[in-house]
């Protein structure tokens, strides 16, 4: 007798029928199976439904149903998934792993791992990560990390990375990285990264880095590197590198590099390189053309619409106002009295 009162004593069941359990313990820790409202210890259950609070292991065979309030800490396993309100610590599920508020720990879904909160912690997701606050710690997803708010770490998709707030540490993805502020780190995509604040650190896309900011560091694109606020440090394009301000340090590309305001440093294109003010060198196969000139310029032709203050070396020079020395086989200084305004070889006015 004294055997069947005590397990009668520990076999409990909840009166609600949508909170039915058969729990093995006392004041509500032990094992449970069955849809408990809150237990400690191990909780095996088909599916979750009004959950209020689970600590220590919780297991769900089946697609759960509203659990808004749902407080998880621990270990959340699911043949389709956990969903819950609030997840601290592991969530593992075939299908996916939800959380309607947020998500710190380690959360790994077969298809995604999404939270109308913030996600802190490792994500990994066959499909998607989704976070609508921000993304924080590593994310990794076979077609898409996708936050409201910002994403800071490293983060490697298939497809895509997309911020609508800042973007901060190291990104790849497949085909593009985009952050609606600003982007600090390094990021990789196959074809574009872009922000609509500044970028800074090191960008290598397979067709464009854009900006709509500041670039400022090392930005390697297959066509083009542009900032509207401006380009600084070292950029490689394999056709342009144009700056809406002003172009400042080392710039290559294969057809053209220009400025609305200044280049500043070492600058070379395969076909021409132009801006309002050239303070440097600048190198082009074909063009290079600047209304204020103080420093070198070598290309095919050489046109300064102002003040040449340096050396011009090409097959044509020109300048309306010349301090310096051009060498060329034709160099014209508008400001040379004639007959040295035109001169073969070689031109100079100090």
């Amino acid at each position: 007798m004294r055997r069947v009162a005590l397990a009668l004593l520990l076999l409990g069941s909840a009166t609600d029928a949508s909170a039915q359990s058969l729990d093995i313990g006392a004041a509500g820790t032990g094992l449970s199976f069955g849809n408990s409202q809150e237990w400690n210890g191990v909780r095996i259950n088909w599916s979750d439904d009004g959950v209020r609070r689970v600590n220590g292991v919780n297991i769900t065979l089946w697609r759960p149903r509203d659990n808004p309030d749902f407080m998880m800490n621990g270990v959340a396993l699911g043949v389709v998934g956990p969903g819950v309100g609030t997840l601290r610590g592991i969530g593992i599920g075939l299908g996916g792993v939800v959380a309607e508020r947020s998500i710190t720990g380690a959360a790994i879904g077969g298809l995604g791992v999404v939270a109308e909160g913030e996600i802190r912690g490792l994500a990994i997701a066959g499909l998607g990560v989704v976070a609508e606050s921000g993304l924080t710690g590593v994310n990794v997803a076979g077609l898409g990390i996708v936050s409201e708010g910002s994403v800071f770490g490293i983060n490697a998709a298939g497809l895509g990375i997309v911020s609508e707030g800042a973007m901060r540490g190291v990104n790849f993805a497949g085909l593009g990285v985009v952050s609606e502020g600003a982007m600090r780190g390094v990021n990789f995509a196959g074809l574009g990264v872009v922000a609509e604040g500044t970028m800074t650190g090191l960008n290598v896309a397979g067709l464009g880095v854009v900006s709509e900011g500041a670039t400022r560091g090392l930005n390697i694109a297959g066509l083009a590197v542009v900032g509207e606020g401006g380009v600084q440090g070292v950029n490689l394009a394999g056709l342009a590198v144009v700056g809406d301000s002003d172009v400042t340090g080392v710039s290559i590309a294969g057809g053209l590099i220009e400025s609305s305001t200044t280049l500043r440093g070492i600058h070379a294109a395969g076909y021409r390189v132009r801006a309002q003010r050239i303070d440097g060198l600048a190198a082009s196969v074909v063009m290079t053309r600047t209304q204020s000139l103080r420093g070198v310029a070598i290309g095919g032709y050489n046109e300064v619409r102002g003040l040449q203050l340096g050396l011009a070396i090409g097959v044509f020079n020109t300048a309306d106002e010349l301090r310096g020395v051009q060498l060329g086989l034709l160099n014209r200084a508008k400001n040379n009295p004639a007959p040295f305004e035109w001169l073969p070889l070689v031109n100079a006015h100090f």
